[in-house]
């Protein structure tokens, strides 16, 4: 009868030690050099260029050159960062934008660039844009504006909440306490 009850605390015991291992050495057939699941996750790390700049062209032509203090991409490329952006974008009649913003990401599939921060845009023709948050979208090729914009040209200021304008800055539309002053000072 003895024997019986050391027999049972011992089926116990071993039934016990293999749930506490189970629940906290791993689980059975597996093992974590060769099974990516039981491995830990580590997070990816990013690619990091100090003073590089990117460049697109098409047909041979240069349509935007980005440079920034800073350039992290991920590793999947889908995604870059950018620290202290400088960039050009060049328009078709010869004339160019110069952009900068303290930060960006550009979306490398749809080449769409998502600013923000201290963000001013000066066109060939003295035209200036200036605004908290911008988007410049790579189809079509349009600059937006949020969180209270200005756009001074020839003498005209135009400010509001949201702003649209097309490559050029010849096209505008002004959403949201939308304000025009004409022959106004461009200090």
């Amino acid at each position: 009868m003895i024997k019986k009850n050391y027999l049972g605390i011992a089926c116990v015991v071993l039934i016990l030690a293999g749930g506490l291992y189970y629940l906290f050495g791993g689980e059975p057939g597996r093992d974590s050099a060769t099974d990516p699941q039981a491995a830990p996750t580590q997070a990816a790390t990013n690619l990091t260029f100090a003073g590089s700049s990117i460049i697109e062209e098409q047909d041979g032509k240069r349509l935007w050159e980005l440079s920034a203090d800073t350039i992290e991409a991920e590793p999947t490329g889908k995604v870059v960062y950018l620290n202290n952006l400088k960039g050009v974008f060049y328009q078709e009649n010869g004339d160019k934008m110069e952009i900068i913003a303290k930060r960006a990401v550009l979306d490398a599939k749809t080449h769409d660039i998502s600013m923000q921060g201290d963000i001013k845009a000066t066109a060939s023709d003295g035209a200036v844009f200036t605004a908290p948050e911008a988007r410049w979208s790579g189809e079509p090729k349009n600059f937006t504006g949020t969180g209270g914009v200005t756009l001074i040209r020839n003498g005209t200021i135009i400010t509001g909440d949201n702003i649209l304008t097309d490559a050029n800055m010849e096209k505008v539309k002004v959403y949201g306490r939308a304000r025009v002053i004409t022959g106004g000072k461009t200090e």
